[in-house]
């Protein structure tokens, strides 16, 4: 058993929710195990005799409502204080990002140290107060300065290494991207897709192959012509997408047959080569193979459903580059799908098993009440991104946030989401990528607001106004187009970290 206490007192600046609280174990892998909160004891069921780790949303005045962790810890029935090991984890994950980037004495992290030295300051002083109370507001003091420090010291890193990356070269021509909506008309939206290096074609294969063997393709040739001749590159798919409503109903209707799955697959994948393969520039063969949430795999089927596709489409043209999408990154539901396996295993066995892959992409869709898009903070994110440094392949990186509150219970970075947020956010992310040495595109979640049931991801609203994001998307880019110098000290921290009101 793992406990911990929480008492919400009078002035408290931190709330907690549990609606999609997770267990982590080693390498901040998911494990399986309930959670509830009653009575002021958060309880935790990891596996029997193992560490475990609790991440949870929290909530706070001056942070936003983020998705944040407590160290691995041995079980126990003695409650532990959950904001004080919310705190502590902070402080020692700012430690290992500093050794592991290397950056203890360089002048950009002045003002991230001295962020975490008050941490440290305040996390002292509560473990050696006897008033529970104060102890409590001493805690949460120390986490959100520990959330401030380790936010500095991402950005400091990302502005470093941006410096060191495009100091003295231009990045490519091919940096900015955005995922489109088929149902809209190209046209209308000219002036903001010109911004675009690249634009991402959904291939909906319910819309596709709507009758056994009949294959229309007319709903997204469109898009793909309109790109071709305003010399946009096309990245187009995911071939193979596991969500409802994705796939044909006469698939649907057999969910579970895998050999209906495989053949299906495989006919498709054969189709889009043939009739487009000529206009694609990448393909993207599958998005979030490994999470089984609604159609459940074993890691042998994964690795064929993948092969299927990549071959399939590679009858047509071998010289076009394939992806694999990655929805959930963190995988934190991992645990609680059977037969579910990380991303990053998933990874390791697609490439074990010789299936050719040029590139990755990395979903980072955050602002929803949705376990999946939990609002992330940006050390969390630069570290998920270093850990797909080893498997030696570029990677593009998806990002998005809504314009406006998804709703109760949904995440947010900073401040309330909106325009304005949504901005400040964008361009934070933007940079932390495009600062990574093996991130080569960013691509934003989508172009147009959906209708009034969807959140408002895009950078343009229904109306076709431009929002904040688009230009501040276009800010970096347009700095990235030409050799940036050496990096030089900021005059200001708070200048160089405007905050979203």
């Amino acid at each position: 058993m793992l406990r911990f206490s929480f008492l919400q007192r009078e002035g408290t600046s931190l709330a907690i929710d549990v609606a999609h609280a997770y267990l982590m174990g080693a390498s901040d892998q998911s494990v399986a195990g309930g959670i509830t909160h009653a009575d002021g004891i958060v309880e935790c069921k990891p596996p029997k005799g193992r560490a475990a780790a609790l991440m949870l949303e929290c909530e706070t005045k001056e942070m936003g409502r983020l998705s944040i962790a407590t160290c691995l810890l041995e079980q126990r029935e003695q409650p532990y204080s959950l904001t004080l090991e919310l705190a502590r984890h902070r402080i020692k994950q700012f430690i290992a990002k500093c050794e592991d980037w290397q950056i203890w004495d360089h002048p950009a992290a002045s003002d991230a140290l001295a962020q975490w030295n008050e941490a440290r300051r305040h996390f002292t002083a509560a473990m050696t107060t006897q008033d529970c109370a104060q102890a409590d507001a001493l805690s949460c003091r120390a986490l959100v300065a520990g959330l401030k420090a380790s936010e500095r010291l991402a950005v400091a890193h990302a502005q470093v290494l941006m410096h060191r990356r495009y100091g003295k070269k231009a990045a490519s021509t091919l940096v900015l991207g955005v995922r489109v909506d088929g149902r809209v008309n190209p046209a209308a939206v000219a002036s903001a897709l010109s911004a675009f290096d690249m634009i991402n074609v959904p291939l909906r294969w319910s819309e596709i192959e709507r009758t056994p063997g009949q294959f229309d393709f007319s709903g997204v040739e469109t898009w793909i012509d309109w790109a071709a001749t305003s010399g946009r590159t096309v990245l187009a798919g995911p071939i193979v997408d596991l969500r409802p409503g994705a796939m044909p109903a006469w698939i649907e209707a057999k969910r579970g047959e895998f050999s209906v799955l495989r053949d299906g697959i495989w006919k498709f994948a054969q189709a889009a080569g043939k009739a487009l393969s000529g206009r694609v520039g990448m393909w993207d063969i599958a998005a979030g193979l490994n999470d089984n949430s609604w159609w459940s795999l074993n890691v042998e089927e994964m690795v064929e459903i993948a092969r299927r596709a990549s071959v399939g489409l590679r009858q047509a043209r071998k010289d076009v580059p394939t992806l694999l999408e990655i929805v959930e990154p963190f995988g934190q539901a991992v645990a609680s799908h059977t037969g579910a396996i990380t991303p990053r295993a998933l990874v390791d066995a697609l490439v074990n098993d010789g299936i050719h892959l040029d590139c990755l992409l990395l979903q980072l869709v955050m602002g929803e009440a949705t376990s999946g898009r939990v609002a992330r903070d940006l050390l969390q994110v630069s570290a998920l991104l270093d850990n797909y440094i080893p498997f030696r392949k570029p990677v593009f990186v998806e990002i998005g946030a809504p314009s406006t509150s998804t709703g109760e219970g949904s995440g947010y970075w900073r401040a309330p989401w909106s325009e304005k947020s949504q901005a400040i956010w964008a361009s934070r992310i933007f940079s932390i990528a495009m600062s990574k040495p093996h991130v080569e595109l960013v691509l934003w979640h989508r172009l147009v607001d959906g209708d009034g049931t969807q959140p408002r991801y895009g950078v343009i609203d229904r109306a076709k106004k431009v929002k904040a994001t688009l230009p501040t998307l276009l800010k970096v880019r347009k700095a990235l187009r030409a050799p940036i110098g050496p990096w030089q000290a900021p005059e200001s921290a708070e200048k160089s970290e405007p905050k979203p009101s």
